[in-house]
């Protein structure tokens, strides 16, 4: 068996899970996933790092961001650094990247085809009939394999769900990195806040020297320290942010850590942002073991790009695209409305069935004029089909269209001031295919 192309390779990487879902009767992490065939592969082809080149990076929001800005400002530092996300926006390989560039096509493949035996091996051994090896366990290989490759000093790993349970969380990490943890996933990782706390410090293991926690929710910080007690760096303890201001280009803000205080800036949009990038900066400090250089840290942010987090992709009308899948993560979408023509604003969604699709949906009606529900244009997850009856709850003059696309065609007649597309990654995907933009390399 050879891939020669992507679009052959993928559903191979999924066939695994795709085999055992018609078995697994409960959605429960626990019971279906198994992360010891992830180990069992990796171990296989001889891909385990040492603890201290990873740095496992969890949370309910802000984990990926948070992961980039880590890469980012430690590739600024002069570390070669691996970063390893999900989901991607528009190509596969984005989930894989060295100092902001994702692995190449031929690269990918190489990989996969020399893998394959070992995979197979490994599926074909399986005897609980739930279980699978994980496409993120097989993502996690392919993605050693390159970090090996290109010799990297450090490699982020952002956890796929959860924690305990994830592929990602077989490997020894030295550093545990947790942002901010709400419910999500409830069946899959329990169903309360304290099963989901749980399951994220798991991160956490004998090998982990250093753990940093991003801003909690005071229930959740309260259950993060019964299990954690002082042995992690707390947001709002050992480090701290003042003097926050927004604009359109950005956020500024001034950190305090053990070691000292910086006055930064930051061009990515939303106060949540704010939080990422303090996360990731005591991070590196920990990283590093010393203050980070001001002029080198101030360049690392500058230059940031992360797309899909309140991004704003096109001017007359303003287009802003964020991933937002729950209440939570849609109400900053309105801290944008100060900063733009806000006078006739439409905003269009796309939320998987299983997310939070009527929470997004009822705080985006206030403060939108027009609100039109959808689909993107290419995505394997499934779509409410009350969408439409569940918008008009909240929004008496809700639309529907078939697809993004044609949303998008739909409302450029309407003359808006400001157009807001917020949904899954997938959704944000198909928004970066109309507005042109390739994400290959992002710095």
């Amino acid at each position: 068996m050879t891939f020669h192309t992507m679009k052959e390779a993928v559903p191979y990487i999924y066939s695994s899970l795709l085999k055992a879902k018609p078995f697994q009767q409960e959605e429960n992490d626990a019971l279906t996933r198994a992360p010891h065939l992830t180990k069992e592969l990796l171990h296989t082809l001889d891909l385990i790092p040492s603890g201290d080149k990873v740095i496992l990076v969890t949370g309910s929001k802000g984990k990926g961001s948070t992961s980039r800005m880590i890469a980012a400002i430690l590739q600024k530092m002069g570390w070669k650094v691996g970063l390893f996300t999900s989901p991607h926006l528009i190509n596969y390989n984005e989930r894989i990247r060295v100092n902001g560039k994702a692995i190449s096509d031929k690269a990918f493949l190489t990989y996969l085809n020399r893998h394959v035996p070992a995979i197979n091996s490994i599926t074909a051994s399986i005897q609980n009939p739930q279980h699978y090896l994980g496409p993120t366990g097989i993502l996690l290989s392919i993605a050693l394999a390159h970090f090996q490759s290109e010799g990297t000093d450090i490699n982020v790993i952002e956890i796929g769900r959860g924690g305990t349970y994830d592929d990602t969380n077989v490997l020894e990490n030295k550093w545990a990195v947790v942002s901010k943890v709400m419910e999500e996933h409830l069946g899959f990782l329990g169903h309360s806040l304290k099963n989901i706390v749980g399951h994220k410090v798991g991160i956490v293991k004998e090998s982990t020297k250093y753990a940093v926690i991003g801003k909690q929710s005071e229930e959740a910080l309260g259950m993060m320290r019964d299990l954690l007690g002082g042995s992690a760096a707390y947001f709002g303890k050992e480090y701290t942010v003042s003097n926050v201001s927004a604009s359109l280009n950005g956020s500024s803000f001034t950190l305090q850590t053990r070691l000292g205080g910086y006055d930064l800036s930051l061009p990515l949009l939303g106060s949540f942002q704010v939080e990422n990038a303090t996360l990731a900066i005591q991070t590196c400090e920990t990283v590093i073991g010393r203050m980070l250089p001001g002029n080198l840290l101030k360049e690392a942010l500058r230059e940031l790009r992360w797309p899909g987090r309140l991004e704003v992709v096109a001017d007359n009308p303003t287009v802003v695209l964020d991933g937002s899948i729950n209440r939570v993560s849609a109400a900053y979408l309105k801290e944008i409305l100060p900063f733009v023509d806000s006078r006739k604003v439409v905003t269009i969604i796309a939320v998987p069935s299983n997310k939070d699709y009527e929470g997004v949906i009822k705080v985006c009606s206030g403060f939108s004029d027009i609100l039109v529900v959808t689909r993107p244009d290419n995505s394997h997850k499934t779509f409410p089909e009350d969408a439409l009856e569940v918008a008009r709850k909240y929004h008496a003059g809700a639309m529907e269209a078939e697809l993004l696309s044609e949303a998008v065609e739909m409302v450029r007649t309407l003359e808006p001031t400001l157009i807001f597309v917020v949904g899954t990654q997938s959704m944000i995907g198909s928004a970066k295919e109309i507005w042109k933009d390739s994400l290959m390399d992002i710095g």
